[in-house]
């Protein structure tokens, strides 16, 4: 991994995947923050069972997860009432009702409430997001019930998941990205680099080269949000590697974009903005200011 200097930090990013095969398609990349560079050092498919262990080893300043954290409050109040107890108060609660509900039972009362609401977060990125609840293709259900089932499992004294959580000095905080939302605001591609078929195809290829060589490219670009990017850096055999994956190449992003988080926060949208204390308990997605 490296030696990392007093003032370097280590962040990562995971595309996380709900899938039941294991190891699933959850997929983490880490790198080194050095001043303005970013050096990615590592990616690997890791599986969302390991994802926890793994995060917890590598002694992390941030890292970035593709994947909802919490549910919208209109579901939480049914899961409430369905339980027979208060309404969640904390994300904390929420987490630990979650842990002990098998996915079976989970399943049925997001069936039974038919409804797919969006989160304030959700609604407030640019590029397209389902809902938590979403049932159809691709499914989020299970992407969201297997991550907060995670994030609940993390040490709170290591990590700490925004915004619910404070962050203690020295812990890993953990946020929600999105790296359609970031693709989006570069004016790169953010759709037709994924892939459901064995064999590669050529055209998907391409599309996945120009995102990357596009990331290469942003310490020229200027945003009125960003004082400046930060430079990406990587080797050519991690290159191909998040060519040849489409699951590697979103945590690449993911952990890019982290990287400018830990480095430049006042660039990020703030939860505690919006008028409306449901972010509290819905999270929130950590994407560029406009």
């Amino acid at each position: 991994m490296g030696t990392l200097s007093g003032q370097d930090k280590l962040v990562c990013g995971v595309d996380f995947s709900g899938a039941n095969k294991t190891p699933n398609d959850t997929w983490l990349a880490y790198g080194r923050v050095s001043g303005w560079q970013f050096e990615i050092l590592g990616i690997k498919q890791v599986g969302s069972h390991a994802i926890g262990a793994e995060l917890a080893k590598l002694g992390l300043t941030a890292a970035g997860i593709d994947c909802p954290f919490s549910l919208p409050a209109e579901f939480m109040e049914f899961m409430a009432q369905k339980a027979l107890r208060k309404e969640f108060q904390t994300w904390q609660e929420l987490a630990e009702h979650i842990v002990f509900t098998s996915f079976d039972d989970f399943l049925e009362q997001v069936k039974e409430f038919k409804k797919e609401p969006k989160r304030i977060a959700d609604k407030a990125v640019k590029a397209p997001a389902l809902s938590p609840l979403h049932r159809g293709n691709p499914s989020m259900v299970q992407m969201t019930y297997h991550g907060m089932r995670m994030l609940a499992m993390l040490d709170p004294s290591k990590f700490a998941v925004l915004p619910f959580q404070d962050e203690p000095v020295g812990a890993c905080s953990v946020i929600e990205v999105y790296p359609r939302e970031f693709l989006r605001f570069l004016s790169l591609p953010e759709t037709g680099y994924k892939t459901k078929v064995k064999k590669e195809d050529p055209d998907v290829e391409k599309i996945r080269r120009q995102i990357l060589s596009g990331l290469f490219e942003l310490k020229e670009r200027r945003q009125i949000a960003l004082k400046e990017f930060i430079r990406l850096s990587i080797s050519k055999e991690l290159e191909r590697q998040a060519i040849a994956s489409d699951h590697a190449l979103d945590a690449v992003i993911c952990a890019y974009l982290t990287a400018l988080f830990v480095t430049q926060r006042p660039a990020f949208s703030d939860p505690f903005e919006q008028d409306d204390d449901k972010v509290l308990l819905e999270g929130w997605i950590y994407s560029l200011k406009e």
